[in-house]
């Protein structure tokens, strides 16, 4: 985990880091609390890559989650329930408190399942108690194995090996974008 929000997210990586919210932090929310924390991921994740956002407990009461069960013109959450549903996110490690409050509300660091140890826990417990299937050695392709990626990743010191440009663990890839040889032939021909 990068400490300090030195970490940003490419747009390529959110269908992975939906899916895995889905998978391992979705399971252990309450109903207000994955409400609460789609709306700091839509806010800040989601919307530029970047981890951080001001939550406003007034705003959040007015307009995130509506009671079905009243037809009370103010048709709000509690200010009691806001502090109890931050407190958990809190406390499971779904967000975590980055500055002090103002006007605008209070910053806060919005993580992703890989960051968040009871996810980890949850994804390791499903894991185990998932029933075996023997694969044969031939059907299973290297490459398309994460923690095979991220190995190659690490190898190289996430540059590419072909160009020397440094790369992310967002924007690494195993092939090179554009491929040498045919910018090589083009400039040939071009001659």
């Amino acid at each position: 985990m990068v400490q300090n929000g030195d970490r940003d997210f490419a747009a390529t990586e959110l269908p992975l880091i939906i899916q895995e919210i889905v998978d391992d932090l979705q399971p252990l929310l309450t109903p207000y609390e994955a409400a609460f924390y789609w709306y700091a991921f839509r806010h800040s994740i989601a919307r530029n890559g970047n981890p951080h956002v001001r939550l406003s407990g007034k705003a959040l009461r007015r307009g995130l989650v509506k009671s079905s069960y009243s037809t009370a013109l103010d048709n709000s959450i509690s200010e009691g329930k806001v502090r109890d549903v931050f407190r958990a996110l809190e406390v499971i490690g779904a967000i975590r408190k980055e500055g002090e409050p103002n006007r605008d509300g209070t910053l806060y660091g919005v993580l992703i399942p890989d960051e968040i140890e009871s996810c980890r826990k949850f994804r390791a417990e499903r894991s185990a108690s998932a029933p075996k299937t023997e694969v044969a050695a031939t059907d299973i392709d290297y490459y398309n194995v994460r923690e095979n990626c991220v190995k190659v990743y690490e190898r190289d010191g996430y540059k590419c090996r072909y160009c020397e440009k440094q790369l992310t663990r967002f924007t690494a890839t195993l092939d090179h974008v554009k491929a040498v040889a045919s910018t090589a032939t083009t400039a040939s021909t071009t001659l």
